[in-house]
Protein backbone atom coordinates (compact mmCIF):
# COMPACT_ATOMS: atom_id res chain seq x y z
CA UNK A 1 0.00 0.00 0.00
CA UNK A 2 2.90 2.24 1.03
CA UNK A 3 4.84 1.75 -1.98
CA UNK A 4 1.63 2.27 -4.10
CA UNK A 5 1.09 5.57 -2.66
CA UNK A 6 4.66 6.51 -3.00
CA UNK A 7 4.43 5.75 -6.97
CA UNK A 8 1.30 7.80 -7.56
CA UNK A 9 2.68 10.69 -5.60
CA UNK A 10 6.27 10.30 -7.95
CA UNK A 11 3.96 10.12 -10.88
CA UNK A 12 1.69 13.08 -10.10
CA UNK A 13 4.83 14.96 -9.42
CA UNK A 14 6.36 13.98 -12.91
CA UNK A 15 2.83 15.04 -14.14
CA UNK A 16 2.98 18.80 -12.74
CA UNK A 17 7.09 18.96 -13.91
CA UNK A 18 6.09 18.46 -17.34
CA UNK A 19 3.03 20.58 -17.24
CA UNK A 20 5.19 23.30 -16.01
CA UNK A 21 7.66 22.72 -18.28
CA UNK A 22 4.67 22.93 -20.81
CA UNK A 23 3.50 26.58 -19.86
CA UNK A 24 7.47 27.93 -19.57
CA UNK A 25 8.04 30.30 -22.40
CA UNK A 26 10.63 29.58 -24.78
CA UNK A 27 14.48 31.06 -23.99
CA UNK A 28 14.06 34.84 -23.86
CA UNK A 29 13.55 36.62 -27.37
CA UNK A 30 12.10 33.13 -28.97
CA UNK A 31 9.19 32.57 -30.41
CA UNK A 32 7.24 29.05 -30.83
CA UNK A 33 6.96 28.35 -34.79
CA UNK A 34 2.90 27.54 -34.46
CA UNK A 35 0.72 28.22 -31.93
CA UNK A 36 -2.61 27.00 -32.31
CA UNK A 37 -4.86 29.13 -30.46
CA UNK A 38 -8.65 27.68 -30.00
CA UNK A 39 -6.93 23.94 -29.65
CA UNK A 40 -9.40 22.67 -27.88
CA UNK A 41 -12.35 23.47 -30.40
CA UNK A 42 -14.05 20.45 -32.55
CA UNK A 43 -11.77 22.32 -35.58
CA UNK A 44 -9.09 22.68 -32.94
CA UNK A 45 -8.60 19.34 -32.67
CA UNK A 46 -8.07 18.09 -35.77
CA UNK A 47 -5.64 21.39 -36.44
CA UNK A 48 -3.26 20.32 -33.21
CA UNK A 49 -3.40 16.47 -34.81
CA UNK A 50 -2.58 18.07 -38.23
CA UNK A 51 0.75 20.20 -36.80
CA UNK A 52 1.65 17.20 -35.01
CA UNK A 53 2.15 15.50 -38.12
CA UNK A 54 3.75 18.11 -40.13
CA UNK A 55 6.13 18.70 -37.12
CA UNK A 56 7.10 14.90 -37.22
CA UNK A 57 7.54 15.11 -41.40
CA UNK A 58 9.41 18.17 -40.69
CA UNK A 59 11.75 16.70 -38.04
CA UNK A 60 12.23 13.68 -39.85
CA UNK A 61 12.25 14.28 -43.30
CA UNK A 62 13.83 17.78 -43.66
CA UNK A 63 16.06 17.71 -40.54
CA UNK A 64 14.15 21.32 -39.61
CA UNK A 65 12.91 20.88 -35.66
CA UNK A 66 9.13 22.78 -35.96
CA UNK A 67 8.43 24.71 -32.15
CA UNK A 68 5.09 24.95 -31.54
CA UNK A 69 2.03 25.40 -28.87
CA UNK A 70 -1.37 24.91 -28.29
CA UNK A 71 -3.16 27.82 -26.76
CA UNK A 72 -7.03 28.61 -24.63
CA UNK A 73 -8.82 29.50 -21.66
CA UNK A 74 -8.54 26.02 -19.79
CA UNK A 75 -5.64 24.28 -18.80
CA UNK A 76 -7.23 21.02 -18.67
CA UNK A 77 -9.12 20.85 -21.94
CA UNK A 78 -5.71 21.64 -23.54
CA UNK A 79 -3.73 18.77 -21.90
CA UNK A 80 -6.79 16.67 -22.74
CA UNK A 81 -6.53 18.01 -26.49
CA UNK A 82 -3.16 16.72 -26.62
CA UNK A 83 -3.49 13.20 -24.98
CA UNK A 84 -6.49 13.13 -28.10
CA UNK A 85 -4.17 13.94 -30.37
CA UNK A 86 -1.58 11.55 -29.13
CA UNK A 87 -3.64 8.69 -29.22
CA UNK A 88 -5.25 9.61 -32.80
CA UNK A 89 -1.38 10.14 -34.36
CA UNK A 90 0.71 7.82 -32.10
CA UNK A 91 3.20 11.22 -31.84
CA UNK A 92 4.76 11.76 -28.75
CA UNK A 93 3.61 15.67 -27.66
CA UNK A 94 5.04 15.85 -24.43
CA UNK A 95 7.39 18.66 -25.38
CA UNK A 96 4.45 20.74 -27.05
CA UNK A 97 4.04 24.08 -25.19
CA UNK A 98 0.73 24.85 -23.55
CA UNK A 99 -0.15 28.77 -23.35
CA UNK A 100 -3.42 30.17 -21.43
CA UNK A 101 -5.13 32.83 -23.40
CA UNK A 102 -8.54 33.75 -23.38
CA UNK A 103 -10.73 36.29 -26.23
CA UNK A 104 -11.98 37.87 -23.33
CA UNK A 105 -8.58 38.89 -21.74
CA UNK A 106 -6.78 41.21 -24.31
CA UNK A 107 -3.20 41.38 -22.17
CA UNK A 108 -3.11 37.49 -22.09
CA UNK A 109 -3.82 37.55 -25.88
CA UNK A 110 -0.68 39.90 -26.57
CA UNK A 111 1.43 37.78 -24.24
CA UNK A 112 0.35 34.56 -26.63
CA UNK A 113 1.41 36.72 -29.66
CA UNK A 114 4.70 37.77 -28.27
CA UNK A 115 5.59 33.96 -28.14
CA UNK A 116 4.46 33.34 -31.82
CA UNK A 117 5.90 33.29 -35.09
CA UNK A 118 2.51 32.23 -36.81
CA UNK A 119 -1.08 32.19 -34.99
CA UNK A 120 -3.08 29.55 -36.10
CA UNK A 121 -6.31 30.87 -34.81
CA UNK A 122 -9.40 28.13 -34.76
CA UNK A 123 -11.41 30.59 -32.39
CA UNK A 124 -14.87 31.36 -33.76
CA UNK A 125 -17.90 32.62 -34.73
CA UNK A 126 -14.52 35.42 -36.12
CA UNK A 127 -16.95 37.75 -36.15
CA UNK A 128 -17.51 37.93 -32.07
CA UNK A 129 -13.79 37.08 -31.34
CA UNK A 130 -11.55 37.17 -34.31
CA UNK A 131 -10.22 40.64 -33.77
CA UNK A 132 -8.61 40.73 -30.16
CA UNK A 133 -6.57 38.00 -31.94
CA UNK A 134 -5.92 40.08 -35.12
CA UNK A 135 -4.91 43.16 -32.49
CA UNK A 136 -2.82 41.30 -30.46
CA UNK A 137 -1.15 39.78 -33.22
CA UNK A 138 -0.49 43.16 -34.94
CA UNK A 139 0.94 44.93 -32.11
CA UNK A 140 3.00 41.88 -31.30
CA UNK A 141 4.09 41.48 -34.68
CA UNK A 142 3.21 37.99 -35.28
CA UNK A 143 1.59 36.76 -38.69
CA UNK A 144 -2.16 35.45 -38.08
CA UNK A 145 -4.14 32.60 -40.17
CA UNK A 146 -7.62 31.67 -39.82
CA UNK A 147 -10.68 29.96 -40.96
CA UNK A 148 -12.95 33.01 -41.55
CA UNK A 149 -15.49 32.67 -44.22
CA UNK A 150 -17.08 36.25 -43.21
CA UNK A 151 -17.47 38.61 -45.20
CA UNK A 152 -17.97 41.04 -42.39
CA UNK A 153 -15.36 40.31 -40.02
CA UNK A 154 -12.69 39.61 -43.17
CA UNK A 155 -12.92 43.28 -44.61
CA UNK A 156 -13.55 45.01 -41.74
CA UNK A 157 -10.47 43.89 -40.35
CA UNK A 158 -8.90 44.76 -43.98
CA UNK A 159 -10.32 48.27 -43.04
CA UNK A 160 -8.81 48.66 -39.84
CA UNK A 161 -5.90 46.47 -39.55
CA UNK A 162 -3.88 46.88 -42.67
CA UNK A 163 -1.91 49.90 -42.71
CA UNK A 164 -0.59 48.53 -39.43
CA UNK A 165 0.08 44.71 -40.33
CA UNK A 166 2.20 46.01 -43.30
CA UNK A 167 4.22 48.54 -40.82
CA UNK A 168 4.72 45.29 -38.49
CA UNK A 169 5.57 43.60 -41.43
CA UNK A 170 3.18 40.67 -40.56
CA UNK A 171 0.51 38.71 -42.41
CA UNK A 172 -3.11 38.68 -41.64
CA UNK A 173 -4.54 35.87 -43.57
CA UNK A 174 -8.10 34.85 -43.28
CA UNK A 175 -10.32 31.95 -45.08
CA UNK A 176 -7.15 29.78 -45.31
CA UNK A 177 -9.70 26.48 -45.06
CA UNK A 178 -12.39 24.97 -47.28
CA UNK A 179 -13.43 28.63 -47.19
CA UNK A 180 -11.67 29.88 -49.63
CA UNK A 181 -8.39 28.34 -50.90
CA UNK A 182 -10.16 25.60 -53.41
CA UNK A 183 -11.26 28.43 -54.83
CA UNK A 184 -8.19 30.92 -54.13
CA UNK A 185 -5.77 28.66 -54.86
CA UNK A 186 -7.45 26.71 -57.72
CA UNK A 187 -7.62 30.64 -59.54
CA UNK A 188 -4.06 30.73 -58.94
CA UNK A 189 -3.23 27.45 -60.41
CA UNK A 190 -5.40 28.01 -63.03
CA UNK A 191 -3.99 31.54 -64.02
CA UNK A 192 -0.24 29.86 -64.20
CA UNK A 193 -1.57 27.23 -66.14
CA UNK A 194 -3.71 29.01 -69.05
CA UNK A 195 -1.53 29.79 -71.59
CA UNK A 196 -3.42 33.44 -72.19
CA UNK A 197 -5.04 35.87 -70.24
CA UNK A 198 -8.31 34.75 -68.10
CA UNK A 199 -11.64 36.40 -68.43
CA UNK A 200 -13.57 34.42 -66.13
CA UNK A 201 -14.07 31.52 -64.24
CA UNK A 202 -17.04 29.20 -62.62
CA UNK A 203 -16.59 26.35 -59.70
CA UNK A 204 -18.93 23.68 -59.19
CA UNK A 205 -18.18 22.12 -55.67
CA UNK A 206 -19.30 18.44 -55.17
CA UNK A 207 -18.81 16.95 -52.19
CA UNK A 208 -18.88 12.13 -51.62
CA UNK A 209 -20.44 11.15 -48.32
CA UNK A 210 -21.99 12.40 -45.37
CA UNK A 211 -21.44 13.61 -41.89
CA UNK A 212 -22.84 15.74 -39.71
CA UNK A 213 -21.69 19.60 -39.18
CA UNK A 214 -20.30 21.17 -35.83
CA UNK A 215 -22.91 23.69 -34.66
CA UNK A 216 -19.58 26.63 -34.61
CA UNK A 217 -20.05 25.96 -38.62
CA UNK A 218 -23.74 26.70 -38.13
CA UNK A 219 -23.07 29.72 -35.73
CA UNK A 220 -20.27 31.29 -38.20
CA UNK A 221 -23.01 31.11 -41.18
CA UNK A 222 -25.85 32.02 -39.22
CA UNK A 223 -24.12 35.30 -38.33
CA UNK A 224 -22.59 36.07 -41.24
CA UNK A 225 -26.17 35.80 -43.17
CA UNK A 226 -27.82 38.19 -40.51
CA UNK A 227 -25.35 40.60 -41.19
CA UNK A 228 -24.80 40.44 -45.01
CA UNK A 229 -25.83 44.22 -45.32
CA UNK A 230 -23.05 45.44 -43.27
CA UNK A 231 -20.33 44.34 -46.14
CA UNK A 232 -21.57 47.19 -48.32
CA UNK A 233 -20.88 49.65 -46.07
CA UNK A 234 -17.57 48.27 -45.62
CA UNK A 235 -16.59 47.35 -48.77
CA UNK A 236 -17.66 51.29 -49.64
CA UNK A 237 -15.17 52.81 -47.22
CA UNK A 238 -12.53 50.49 -48.30
CA UNK A 239 -12.72 50.20 -51.99
CA UNK A 240 -13.49 53.91 -53.03
CA UNK A 241 -13.25 52.87 -56.80
CA UNK A 242 -14.99 50.35 -58.61
CA UNK A 243 -13.25 47.44 -60.46
CA UNK A 244 -13.83 48.35 -64.42
CA UNK A 245 -16.58 46.94 -66.42
CA UNK A 246 -15.32 43.51 -68.21
CA UNK A 247 -16.39 44.13 -71.43
CA UNK A 248 -17.35 40.70 -72.10
CA UNK A 249 -19.19 40.10 -68.77
CA UNK A 250 -20.18 36.46 -68.19
CA UNK A 251 -24.01 36.22 -67.59
CA UNK A 252 -25.16 35.63 -63.99
CA UNK A 253 -26.97 31.81 -63.84
CA UNK A 254 -30.11 31.36 -62.63
CA UNK A 255 -31.18 29.89 -59.13
CA UNK A 256 -30.99 26.11 -60.87
CA UNK A 257 -29.04 25.74 -64.39
CA UNK A 258 -27.63 22.99 -65.57
CA UNK A 259 -23.67 22.55 -66.67
CA UNK A 260 -24.01 20.11 -69.76
CA UNK A 261 -20.33 19.21 -69.23
CA UNK A 262 -19.65 18.74 -65.98
CA UNK A 263 -23.39 16.77 -66.08
CA UNK A 264 -24.21 19.01 -62.34
CA UNK A 265 -26.65 20.93 -62.04
CA UNK A 266 -25.61 24.10 -60.38
CA UNK A 267 -27.43 25.41 -57.25
CA UNK A 268 -25.83 29.62 -56.72
CA UNK A 269 -23.61 29.59 -53.34
CA UNK A 270 -21.65 32.50 -53.69
CA UNK A 271 -19.70 31.57 -50.16
CA UNK A 272 -16.45 32.84 -51.23
CA UNK A 273 -16.98 35.25 -54.09
CA UNK A 274 -16.31 38.08 -51.35
CA UNK A 275 -12.97 36.53 -51.22
CA UNK A 276 -12.17 36.36 -54.56
CA UNK A 277 -13.11 39.55 -55.50
CA UNK A 278 -10.76 41.60 -53.23
CA UNK A 279 -8.23 39.07 -54.50
CA UNK A 280 -9.37 40.32 -57.64
CA UNK A 281 -8.99 43.94 -56.51
CA UNK A 282 -5.39 43.07 -55.20
CA UNK A 283 -4.42 42.02 -58.49
CA UNK A 284 -5.73 44.64 -60.49
CA UNK A 285 -4.85 47.73 -58.02
CA UNK A 286 -1.31 46.52 -56.88
CA UNK A 287 -0.41 44.15 -59.65
CA UNK A 288 -2.13 45.94 -62.56
CA UNK A 289 -3.25 42.39 -63.69
CA UNK A 290 -6.61 41.84 -65.09
CA UNK A 291 -9.01 40.76 -62.80
CA UNK A 292 -10.99 37.45 -62.58
CA UNK A 293 -14.86 37.37 -62.90
CA UNK A 294 -15.75 34.63 -60.73
CA UNK A 295 -19.01 32.38 -59.95
CA UNK A 296 -19.24 29.79 -57.62
CA UNK A 297 -22.61 26.69 -57.34
CA UNK A 298 -22.51 23.50 -55.54
CA UNK A 299 -22.83 20.78 -58.30
CA UNK A 300 -25.79 18.59 -57.93
CA UNK A 301 -26.80 15.59 -59.96
CA UNK A 302 -29.91 15.63 -60.12
CA UNK A 303 -32.63 18.34 -60.66
CA UNK A 304 -35.48 17.15 -57.82
CA UNK A 305 -31.94 16.96 -55.72
CA UNK A 306 -31.19 20.54 -57.12
CA UNK A 307 -34.65 21.71 -55.86
CA UNK A 308 -34.22 20.45 -52.47
CA UNK A 309 -31.09 22.07 -52.44
CA UNK A 310 -32.44 25.39 -53.31
CA UNK A 311 -35.54 25.07 -50.69
CA UNK A 312 -33.11 23.81 -48.09
CA UNK A 313 -31.10 26.62 -48.28
CA UNK A 314 -34.13 29.45 -48.74
CA UNK A 315 -35.22 27.95 -45.26
CA UNK A 316 -31.53 28.34 -43.96
CA UNK A 317 -31.71 32.25 -45.17
CA UNK A 318 -35.36 32.41 -43.48
CA UNK A 319 -34.36 31.07 -39.90
CA UNK A 320 -31.15 33.40 -39.72
CA UNK A 321 -32.85 36.12 -41.09
CA UNK A 322 -34.94 36.92 -38.42
CA UNK A 323 -33.37 37.02 -34.53
CA UNK A 324 -35.36 35.31 -33.07
CA UNK A 325 -35.91 32.34 -35.25
CA UNK A 326 -31.66 32.72 -35.41
CA UNK A 327 -31.88 32.17 -31.38
CA UNK A 328 -34.28 29.36 -31.97
CA UNK A 329 -31.46 27.96 -34.47
CA UNK A 330 -28.95 28.39 -32.76
CA UNK A 331 -30.42 26.47 -29.07
CA UNK A 332 -31.81 23.59 -30.82
CA UNK A 333 -29.60 23.06 -34.16
CA UNK A 334 -30.00 19.21 -34.41
CA UNK A 335 -34.28 19.80 -34.77
CA UNK A 336 -34.48 22.82 -36.76
CA UNK A 337 -31.36 21.42 -39.31
CA UNK A 338 -33.04 17.55 -39.12
CA UNK A 339 -29.73 16.43 -38.04
CA UNK A 340 -27.14 18.46 -40.24
CA UNK A 341 -25.75 20.31 -37.89
CA UNK A 342 -24.97 18.17 -34.31
CA UNK A 343 -23.17 19.92 -31.27
CA UNK A 344 -21.03 16.63 -30.96
CA UNK A 345 -19.96 17.09 -34.97
CA UNK A 346 -19.55 14.62 -37.64
CA UNK A 347 -18.23 11.20 -36.33
CA UNK A 348 -14.97 10.46 -37.58
CA UNK A 349 -15.27 7.20 -39.33
CA UNK A 350 -18.14 9.54 -41.32
CA UNK A 351 -15.57 12.21 -42.19
CA UNK A 352 -12.92 9.49 -43.17
CA UNK A 353 -15.20 8.52 -46.06
CA UNK A 354 -15.60 11.51 -47.27
CA UNK A 355 -14.01 13.88 -50.43
CA UNK A 356 -14.16 17.02 -51.99
CA UNK A 357 -13.88 18.12 -55.73
CA UNK A 358 -13.88 21.75 -56.47
CA UNK A 359 -14.12 22.04 -60.80
CA UNK A 360 -13.09 25.24 -62.10
CA UNK A 361 -13.81 26.08 -65.53
CA UNK A 362 -12.32 29.54 -67.18
CA UNK A 363 -12.58 31.04 -69.77
CA UNK A 364 -10.08 33.92 -71.69
CA UNK A 365 -8.36 34.64 -74.33
CA UNK A 366 -5.09 32.79 -76.23
CA UNK A 367 -3.28 36.08 -76.31
CA UNK A 368 -2.90 38.63 -73.47
CA UNK A 369 -2.87 42.08 -73.56
CA UNK A 370 -0.09 44.16 -72.56
CA UNK A 371 -2.24 46.35 -70.41
CA UNK A 372 -4.40 44.71 -67.51
CA UNK A 373 -7.07 47.72 -67.94
CA UNK A 374 -6.73 47.08 -72.04
CA UNK A 375 -10.24 45.54 -73.29
CA UNK A 376 -10.08 42.73 -75.60
CA UNK A 377 -12.61 43.61 -79.42
CA UNK A 378 -13.06 39.50 -79.64
CA UNK A 379 -15.08 37.36 -77.59
CA UNK A 380 -12.77 34.86 -75.47
CA UNK A 381 -11.15 32.30 -77.32
CA UNK A 382 -9.69 29.75 -75.27
CA UNK A 383 -10.72 27.20 -72.27
CA UNK A 384 -9.13 25.57 -68.80
CA UNK A 385 -10.76 22.95 -66.23
CA UNK A 386 -8.86 22.75 -62.97
CA UNK A 387 -9.61 20.19 -60.34
CA UNK A 388 -9.03 20.53 -56.59
CA UNK A 389 -9.64 17.28 -54.36
CA UNK A 390 -8.97 16.40 -50.59
CA UNK A 391 -10.45 15.20 -47.76
CA UNK A 392 -13.61 15.56 -45.87
CA UNK A 393 -13.89 19.60 -46.54
CA UNK A 394 -14.95 20.46 -43.16
CA UNK A 395 -12.16 19.19 -41.01
CA UNK A 396 -9.30 17.16 -42.65
CA UNK A 397 -9.11 19.25 -45.81
CA UNK A 398 -9.53 22.76 -43.61
CA UNK A 399 -6.93 21.98 -41.15
CA UNK A 400 -4.56 20.33 -43.84
CA UNK A 401 -5.21 24.18 -45.34
CA UNK A 402 -5.11 26.06 -42.81
CA UNK A 403 -1.82 24.62 -41.48
CA UNK A 404 -0.46 24.23 -44.95
CA UNK A 405 -0.83 28.25 -45.10
CA UNK A 406 0.83 28.69 -41.80
CA UNK A 407 3.89 26.62 -42.93
CA UNK A 408 4.12 29.16 -45.59
CA UNK A 409 4.50 31.71 -44.03
CA UNK A 410 6.87 30.30 -41.46
CA UNK A 411 9.45 28.97 -43.84
CA UNK A 412 8.61 31.31 -47.35
CA UNK A 413 7.50 34.93 -45.67
CA UNK A 414 10.11 36.10 -48.22
CA UNK A 415 7.95 34.98 -50.97
CA UNK A 416 4.56 36.17 -49.77
CA UNK A 417 3.41 38.85 -52.02
CA UNK A 418 4.32 42.12 -50.06
CA UNK A 419 5.89 43.34 -47.11
CA UNK A 420 2.50 42.67 -44.88
CA UNK A 421 -0.51 43.11 -44.88
CA UNK A 422 -4.48 41.92 -43.97
CA UNK A 423 -4.58 39.78 -47.03
CA UNK A 424 -6.61 37.00 -49.14
CA UNK A 425 -4.94 33.99 -49.76
CA UNK A 426 -5.19 34.37 -53.78
CA UNK A 427 -3.17 37.48 -52.73
CA UNK A 428 -0.38 36.25 -49.93
CA UNK A 429 0.26 32.83 -51.63
CA UNK A 430 0.12 33.32 -54.74
CA UNK A 431 3.75 33.33 -55.48
CA UNK A 432 4.48 30.58 -52.87
CA UNK A 433 4.73 26.88 -53.22
CA UNK A 434 1.18 26.43 -50.72
CA UNK A 435 -0.38 24.58 -53.66
CA UNK A 436 2.74 21.65 -53.47
CA UNK A 437 2.45 21.88 -49.69
CA UNK A 438 -1.38 20.97 -49.51
CA UNK A 439 -0.71 17.38 -52.02
CA UNK A 440 2.45 16.65 -50.37
CA UNK A 441 -0.28 16.29 -47.15
CA UNK A 442 -2.78 14.18 -49.15
CA UNK A 443 -4.66 17.07 -52.12
CA UNK A 444 -4.73 17.29 -55.42
CA UNK A 445 -4.43 20.27 -58.21
CA UNK A 446 -4.85 19.27 -61.91
CA UNK A 447 -5.31 21.42 -65.28
CA UNK A 448 -6.57 20.18 -68.33
CA UNK A 449 -7.92 22.00 -71.27
CA UNK A 450 -11.59 22.10 -71.69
Amino acid sequence: MLSASRSLLSSLRGSCRQLEVRMASLASGQRYDLVVFGATGFTGQYVVEEVSRVAQQEGTERKIPLSWAVAGRSKDKLMKTLAAATKETGLNLEEVGVILADTSDQESLNKMASQSNVVINCVGPYQLYGEPVVRACVEAGANHVDISGEPQFLERMQLKYNKAAEEAGVHIVGACGYDSIPAEMGLVHMAKNFKGELNSAEMFVTVKGKGAVHTGTLESAALAVANQNEIARIRQELFSESLPKPKHKITKKGALHKNDKLGLWGVPLPTDEPVVYRTQRYWYDVLKKRPIQFQQFIGIRSFFQGVGTLLGLAYFALLCYFSWTRHLLLKYPEVLTAGMFRRAGADREELRRMKFTATLIGHGWSQPLAEGCDQHVEAPDSSIVVKVTGPDPGYGATSLMLVSSAMSILREKNLCTGKGGVMTPGAAFANTKLIELMVDRGMTFTALPE
